[in-house]
Parts: structure tokens; C-alpha cells; sequence
């Protein structure tokens, strides 16, 4: 079911991708080790997974109305269209990120780093994401549905403590971080913590039915991390 298209023994050309809850440090991490990889001589393509911007003005277009598709979710009676059609849409949507920005820059002999692929999707959906009791309760139901797209060479699992990553997003938390579930009857952070705790086994799951690396993130820093991740797909460059 969808292998990656690219192995890691084909040297620069890689697809990692790091995941995570809400608030892990994905974002910070991705930068980091883009940086270490550019420092080391390779030619990095960094992807933000929610704001993947393809060099083709129409395709660029065509996703700005993909994710303002998706934002709808976060308003209105949205559980009414249930789950298979938001999973569908962000299927889709993950698909045209692989063909017209993954893709080209892997064609070109890139390492292309993503600050999160489609997991975290489907654990918030299989945690109950979009409704309380909802069409889908196990990733293993969510992830044919995203068979056409690409699988990383690597995926890195920060796993960060739930109450770590609600203290860094508290802040700006969006309502879709809360769990639709727990929102209107909790505290936001008690919400958080909740929900985010279900994702994370959910995204652990996942972690041992793909052989992920998953990187213990507490007490620690970026550049630590980092460190950590570029140090495994240095083995596996030369493994490969």
C-alpha cells in the first residue's frame, strides 16, 4: 500500500518527513535539519506540509482552494458530510502536494524535508477529529484512502509530552487541535491534553507498523534533535 517511490539508497533523493501532535516542534525541527543537510552540501527542498507552494502559479491556486476547502471544517455543521469526505479532500489534497512539489524536487536529486505528512490527520481523525463518534476509529480504516500518495523514505515521530506541547500552543490554539469531542466541555487546556494524548497513541501505532524512528523530544533541544535526525539518515545513506 503505497510504497515510497524513492528508496534512501538512492542517495540525495529522500523524502522525510517529521510528525507529531499539535505542538511538537515540527516546524522548528524541519528547518534545523534542512539546515544541517544544506550545511553538509545537499541540496534541500523544505515543505511546509499546510503551505506547500509549487512553482506552477495554477497549481498554487488550485491548493489555496483545496485548503480553504478544508478550513471549513473548523466552522459550521461540518460532521454532517462525515468523515470519508473530509479524508477524501485531504487525500487529495496530499496528493497534488506529492506530484507537484515532492515529486519535481526528488526528480531533481533534492532531499526533501516536510514538517509533517498525512499521520497526523489521520490520528486526529482517528481519534475523533471531526465528530465524537464518527465513521472511522483506527488509522489502519484511514490509510487506504491515502494510497495513491507518496510514503516517505523516513518518517521521524517527535514525541513530545502532551503537556509540553499544549504549554507551547495555548497561545493560538486552533479549535481543531481541541477534539471536537472535548471543546465544549473542558478547559481549552484540559481539552488539549485529552485529545492530543489519543492522537499520540494513535501516531505511536503507526510509528511501530512502520518502522519509524521515533525521537524522544523532552528536556531536549532543537539542534539536539536535529542532530538526531540527521545522524539515522546518514547510517541509512550509508547503509544504502
Amino acid at each position: 500500500m503505497g510504497p515510497s517511490r524513492t528508496g534512501v539508497a538512492a542517495g540525495e533523493r529522500v523524502f522525510v518527513a517529521l510528525e507529531g501532535i499539535d505542538g511538537a516542534g515540527k516546524s522548528s525541527t524541519a528547518t534545523a535539519v534542512a539546515d544541517r543537510l544544506r550545511g553538509r552540501g545537499r541540496t534541500v527542498r523544505l515543505v511546509r506540509h499546510n503551505a506547500a507552494a509549487p512553482d506552477d502559479p495554477f497549481v498554487a491556486e488550485y491548493l489555496d482552494g483545496l485548503r480553504a476547502l478544508q478550513q471549513m471544517s473548523l466552522r459550521g455543521p461540518y460532521f454532517r458530510l462525515g468523515d470519508p469526505h473530509w479524508v477524501l479532500i485531504r487525500a487529495s489534497y496530499y496528493a497534488l502536494v506529492d506530484r507537484c512539489v515532492i515529486t519535481p524536487a526528488l526528480e531533481r536529486g533534492h532531499v526533501v524535508v516536510a514538517d509533517g505528512w498525512f499521520h497526523k490527520f489521520v490520528a486526529r481523525i482517528a481519534a475523533g477529529g471531526v465528530r465524537a463518534r464518527g465513521d472511522f476509529d483506527r488509522p489502519e480504516q484511514i490509510l487506504p484512502l491515502f494510497a495513491p500518495v507518496r510514503r516517505p523514505d523516513r518518517v521521524f515521530l517527535l514525541d513530545t509530552p502532551v503537556t509540553t506541547a499544549a504549554a507551547r500552543r495555548m497561545a493560538d490554539v486552533n479549535p481543531g487541535e481541541l477534539g471536537p469531542q472535548h471543546a465544549q466541555t473542558s478547559t481549552p487546556e484540559a481539552a488539549f491534553v485529552t485529545y492530543q494524548s489519543a492522537v499520540r497513541g494513535h501516531l505511536l501505532s503507526m510509528a511501530v507498523a512502520g518502522r519509524w524512528h521515533v525521537v524522544r523530544t523532552a528536556l531536549r533541544d532543537v539542534d539536539g534533535i536535529a542532530a538526531e535526525v540527521c545522524a539515522d539518515l546518514e547510517a541509512l545513506r550509508e547503509a544504502g
